[in-house]
């Protein structure tokens, strides 16, 4: 059945509002400067075969739950959008919504057009085609965390006759449906809580067919030395709450496009600068500027804005992964270091986020979600314990003492719940455990979820309530360690001066049980200790976070890096492995925590190697990882892990702590 509507204004997954103009008077923001030199950093082209198909990669800014590429060859749009929203991902239609052009009574085939060119900036995606005489410019921005800006620029290049334009909307989802109301047409599911809206700013009349929606055909005259320019807004909603609130910033993008397309690259030039630039306000060695900026792509396009249960804005693992759409709170303790000096309130928003779910006892949830429909969060088991260094490092980036007395009563409750749920012995040195008894989450608990380490620990009830294995681990307590001098800084500028103190007394306490108990002299590595004094002799990162905790002896320091330096342990193709690669379940290509480069690990020794002064080394291994990581230095997804003898990057694409940690790797 056909539907005529008269729509106006506005429209609901995305809010597409559309603004027809022609010539509005103003001049374009140069494309010049940061923002225009570093283009396709990452691979964001291609039209998605099916709404779950993960092959194809998008962009997205500002904590929008929707996404967007390059069409890879003409047409007239872009791919998408990608929502995050429903089903951990789903992609709306293979071009939502596709300009349809004629010259006077004849339409214009897109497959004959010709590619200009089709670049993914930093912040923004820009498509350029000839086509019969003309020339089309398509842009998109985001405008907010619910709204994309999408700009077509019709130029002509000589004599033209009338160019007729309209806007087709279509759908694959067979359950969504298009409907007018009150002046929007609206893309809805019973079975979402995600709207789609397109927004005209002029009265406009359409067809509603199936599951399409055919805009109104506008006539308009081509003059060389005025582009026709149509703007439209496509947002993505879960509450009227949000589009109300949205509202004033959709329409002054409409109003004034100009304005939006200034305001964003103006964001990203100060984005860029500010990742272009060592801490030490150096500018970053040329050969990793291109690898900083594709790490702050990657970090940028998993930003996800509060929503549902998700009371701070923060980033997902890999919002290209099916199971990686929520935050993790050891994960976000790392993003929130690698974005601290850049996008500040985010770093502090990944920190508060996560302690939004902060139990009574101190606990943090091991990971959360926007609906637990879809997932629930994970309280099986917590995070080890990083989010002092997180809250220390935005406060070094900050300055802000407003956010250090909101959090420091919170990570003091944090760090004494490890002792108090965590030593089953009460000796002062924890072990991973869990809240439900089992291996499985104690071992998850480590954030090294199946590593050979823990292959014969078995769990213990504590007294005081929660479960531990029955091994210490080397790099928690070494991680307490450093929070405690964390804690004992964050105190003195509090003005606390007494748990200043006390915590610099631990510290000193805890490194020296660190050193004399877990250091094995005759190998020259630190190891995990069962409750009964066996060594677990496996070679593993755990034996370096020592070194970037900064607490081993100089002596002990020389023998690890003997060790991290050996071709046939450590010193790999690329290097630090999560395994000594001479050990009999060395399993780099399925072994997940058995072998594969995890780059926080790579951070940890690097820092820690630097740390002693062997700054020789540290570049050595640096180098190795930048040059033989798959797609590192090219245009390729930036890998959850790398396979330690080939380069091949394995698992997650586009993942956030890897990111994050290449680029502490670069600035510090």
């Amino acid at each position: 059945m056909k539907k005529t509507a008269m729509v106006m204004s506005k429209f609901w997954i995305l809010c597409i509002g559309w603004y027809l103009v022609g010539c509005d008077g103003q001049t374009e923001p140069s494309e010049i400067n940061l923002q225009s030199e570093y283009p396709n950093t990452l691979d964001l082209s291609g039209i998605p075969a099916n709404p779950k198909d993960r092959s194809v990669y998008s962009f997205s800014d500002l904590g929008a739950w929707h996404s967007y590429s390059l069409s890879g060859k003409p047409s007239g749009g872009f791919a998408g959008p990608f929502l995050m929203t429903d089903e951990n991902g789903l992609w709306a239609s293979k071009q939502l919504v596709t300009l349809q052009l004629s010259l006077g009574d004849r339409a214009l085939d897109w497959a004959s057009a010709k590619m200009v060119n089709s670049q993914y900036f930093p912040g923004r995606l820009i498509q350029t085609y000839l086509l019969d005489g003309i020339t089309i410019t398509q842009k998109l921005i985001f405008i907010s965390n619910r709204s994309t800006l999408v700009q077509f620029q019709i130029e002509s290049n000589g004599k033209q006759p009338k160019v007729v334009t309209s806007l087709k909307t279509s759908t694959w989802l067979p359950d969504w449906k298009f409907s007018v109301e009150d002046s929007q047409l609206l893309l809805q599911s019973d079975s979402s809580k995600t709207k789609v809206v397109l927004t005209f700013d002029q009265l406009a009349s359409g067809s509603i067919v199936s599951n399409s929606f055919m805009g109104q055909e506008q006539q308009f005259d081509l003059n060389p030395s005025f582009p026709v320019k149509i703007n439209y807004v496509q947002s993505a909603y879960f509450t009227e709450e949000e589009r109300t609130k949205d509202q004033l910033t959709v329409d002054k993008a409409l109003v004034n496009p100009t304005w939006a397309l200034a305001n964003n690259q103006k964001r990203w030039n100060e984005y860029l600068g500010k990742t272009l630039t060592k801490m030490d306000g150096a500018t970053i060695d040329s050969v990793y500027q291109t690898v900083a900026v594709k790490s702050l792509n990657t970090l940028i396009n998993n930003w996800r804005s509060a929503a549902g249960e998700l009371k701070h804005d923060g980033l997902f693992p890999s919002y290209a992964y099916r199971g990686f759409h929520g935050f993790w709170a050891w994960d976000s303790w790392k993003h929130s270091v690698g974005l601290a000096d850049i996008v500040p309130q985010l770093a502090k928003d990944q920190i508060l986020t996560m302690y939004d779910y902060q139990d009574l006892d101190g606990m943090i949830a091991d990971c959360i979600f926007r609906d637990t429909l879809i997932e629930k969060h994970n309280w099986r088991d917590t995070k080890p314990p990083l989010s002092g260094w997180a809250i220390a490092k935005v406060f070094e980036a900050t300055g802000d003492t407003v956010f250090i007395q909101e959090l420091y009563p919170k990570l003091k409750k944090y760090h004494q719940w490890w002792y108090d749920f965590r030593d089953h012995d009460q000796n002062g040195l924890c072990e991973y455990g869990s809240t439900d008894g089992t291996r499985v989450a104690a071992a998850w608990e480590s954030g090294m979820d199946n590593a050979v380490r823990f292959d014969e620990a078995t769990m213990l009830t504590n007294e005081g309530g929660g479960y531990s294995l029955d091994q210490e681990s080397v790099d928690l307590n070494a991680y307490l360690y450093a929070e405690k001098l964390y804690l004992a800084e964050l105190a003195q500028v509090l003005g606390q001066s007494g748990d200043s103190e006390r915590y610099e007394q631990e510290a000193k306490e805890l490194a020296n049980q660190i050193k004399e108990k877990y250091f094995d002299a005759e190998t020259g590595f630190f190891f995990d200790v069962m409750l009964d004094g066996k060594v677990i002799e496996v070679f593993g990162p755990e034996g370096w976070i020592p070194l970037w905790a900064g607490l081993a002896s100089e002596e002990q320091a020389g023998a690890v890096l003997k060790r991290i330096m050996d071709a046939a342990k450590f010193n790999t193709k690329v290097p630090l492995p999560t395994l000594d690669a001479s050990h009999p379940k060395f399993n780099p290509k399925n072994g997940y925590w058995r072998g594969p480069v995890w780059l926080d690990q790579v951070y940890f020794a690097i820092r820690g190697l630097e740390k002693y002064g062997y700054q020789e080394e540290a570049d050595e291994l640096k180098m190795k990882l930048f040059n033989n990581a798959q797609g590192l230095m090219a245009d390729g997804p930036i890998r959850e892990n790398y396979h330690p003898i080939t380069g091949e990057g394995l698992n997650a694409k586009h993942f956030s702590w890897s990111a994050a940690h290449l680029l502490m790797l670069i600035r510090e």
